[in-house]
């Protein structure tokens, strides 16, 4: 997640022009293959161990096995090179000095706001089926820990593969137009996912939880990350795009499990006025990027 915003710009400015789209879906793959490595290797380690082992022992296991991930993530970050387009800038001596206060100044402050707007959408859906799924399965729908979890990981691999064809479409489409329809196509999902829920039939809610997560999520999540990216030019494109990115999750991400826990036990236990919250994100992000002006672009 911190580097996300450095991974993005390297895929995307390493790219051939034609190809930007695709180039900028490769680093969203990463979170596909890290939720389902997470997912995955807890519904191992709670098959392998009993709940006593579990807690007492096994949910380490996970995080030491991590810092495999740690270490080839320095190495990359160590050995990696500037792209063609941030070196240009510095031959010329044109870098921003102080880039934070650029980003929400003139012309550019428009696409910062416009920005994490549209991003509320695809934070709040990430947490929803992603975090807040797993313990409303459990929870109020009673199912096994491990099945839920397995549905998760095959949801996120899913994904995982999708995220390169939702890349290709941004390249015939343009990114705008692809995260507005997928944006779009979440808002129109969630009352349906939610009724398949509510049947409490466990293949009825993976079913759910591959078309919303791992077909819907990969359709504009692959395009997100060449949408932002051109948001900004080359000398203030890294603090923008993280400043889009992480200012965001806070409300967009973090806080949504606690909004729809607290919005469920609002109405006794029904989903619906949580299933109007998460409409609302998807309506806002659409607005907010359809606002987004091509004037304004940079890629």
């Amino acid at each position: 997640g911190g580097e996300w915003a450095g991974a993005v710009l390297l895929a995307v400015e390493h790219s051939p022009e034609k190809k930007r789209g695709l180039f900028g879906s490769i680093p969203q793959i990463g979170l596909a293959l890290g939720l389902a490595l997470g997912t995955g290797m807890f519904a191992l380690l709670q098959t392998v161990f009993d709940d006593e082992q579990f807690l007492r022992f096994g949910w380490r296991i996970a995080f030491v096995l991590s810092l495999v991930l740690v270490i080839v993530g320095l190495v990359v970050r160590l050995k990696v090179d500037e792209t063609p387009a941030f070196q240009a800038v510095r031959d010329l001596e044109q870098r921003s000095s102080a880039p934070l206060r650029e980003v929400f100044q003139g012309r550019v402050a428009r696409n910062t706001v416009l920005g994490m707007l549209s991003r509320w959408g695809e934070g709040a859906a990430f947490n929803t089926w992603g975090v807040f799924a797993i313990t409303y399965a459990t929870k109020t729908l009673h199912f096994e820990k491990v099945p839920v979890l397995l549905v998760v990981t095959v949801a996120a691999v899913v994904m995982a593969i999708l995220l390169p064809f939702s890349g290709s479409l941004a390249d015939r489409f343009g990114p705008q137009r692809v995260y507005i329809v997928g944006i779009a196509a979440y808002g129109l999902a969630i009352f349906p996912a939610f009724a398949l829920f509510g049947t409490e039939n466990l293949l009825l809610f993976g079913v759910a939880m591959v078309v919303v997560f791992g077909v819907i999520h990969a359709l504009f999540y692959g395009a997100q990350g060449t949408l932002y990216a051109s948001l900004y030019p080359t000398e203030i494109r890294y603090t923008g795009l993280s400043v889009v990115y992480q200012f965001s999750g806070i409300y967009a991400s973090g806080v949504t499990p606690l909004i729809l826990t607290a919005l469920i036990g609002a109405t006794g236990g029904s989903p619906w006025l949580a299933c109007g919250y998460l409409v609302a994100t998807s309506a806002i992000s659409v607005v907010a990027t359809a606002a987004i002006r091509k004037r304004d672009l940079h890629l």
